[in-house]
Order: structure tokens, then C-alpha cells, then sequence
């Protein structure tokens, strides 16, 4: 699959669930992730699978927010770091953690910041 950008990260998705009075949380899983010229981010099964999840940045992306911002941050897989760790908030109470294997990684994480221009970080 091509992309302007592409590579594996773990991914969980969280919602905030006021009548439950907290969170619900998804597995983290392993997946492969394409960031498309014209702004979508693309969340595979593996490099040849069509997208479970399309993320359109510039329209369905509230901000970016670094591991250390987020409050409620869930347990994270073995090895998993808060500081390796970034979330994409969406519209509806949603966000899209993601997590990488190292800081460098999350520091790429500036590659979606140059995709959302429109996005308040």
C-alpha cells in the first residue's frame, strides 16, 4: 500500500462513555498504518490489506495529544511506554491511541501534525 508515510504501530481505540461514567477501552493490536498524501490515515490488518479504520485528519481530527497530556491513559502492553504513546481526538468522544516502540517513533508522530494543518495542537 503507498503512502506518503507508513509503518507498524500498536493501536487502541477509547471512547468516553458519560453514562458509564468513564472510558471504554479496546485491545491494543498491532497494525499497519498508511498516512495518504491527502491527509488520511489508513489502519491496516498488515501492508496488504484494505483499511479497517480511515481517519480523515484535516476534517475528523480535533487535535493530537502527546502521551504526558492524556490523563486517563489505559494500561499499556508489556514494554509500552507513556512517552512512546500519542492520541488522535476525533469527533463523538472518540480518540485513536497510538503507540510506538520508541520515542524516536512518537517523535515522528510529528508526520501527522504536518498532514493537519487545520488541527489545534
Amino acid at each position: 500500500m503507498d503512502g506518503w508515510m507508513d509503518g507498524w504501530l500498536f493501536v487502541s481505540g477509547l471512547c468516553r462513555c458519560p453514562s458509564a461514567g468513564g472510558f471504554m477501552f479496546k485491545q491494543w493490536k498491532e497494525k499497519y498504518l498508511v498516512l495518504t498524501m491527502e491527509g488520511s490515515l489508513l489502519v491496516c490488518r498488515d501492508a496488504e490489506s484494505p483499511p479497517d479504520q480511515v481517519v480523515a485528519l484535516q476534517s475528523n481530527c480535533e487535535s493530537i495529544a502527546e502521551g504526558r497530556e492524556i490523563l486517563d491513559l489505559p494500561r499499556l502492553p508489556p514494554g509500552g511506554r507513556r512517552d512512546c504513546c500519542f492520541a488522535l481526538i476525533l469527533p463523538q468522544n472518540k480518540f485513536l491511541l497510538l503507540l510506538s516502540d520508541n520515542p524516536d517513533d512518537c517523535m515522528r508522530s510529528s508526520w501527522l501534525h504536518a498532514r493537519t494543518p487545520t488541527v489545534n495542537n
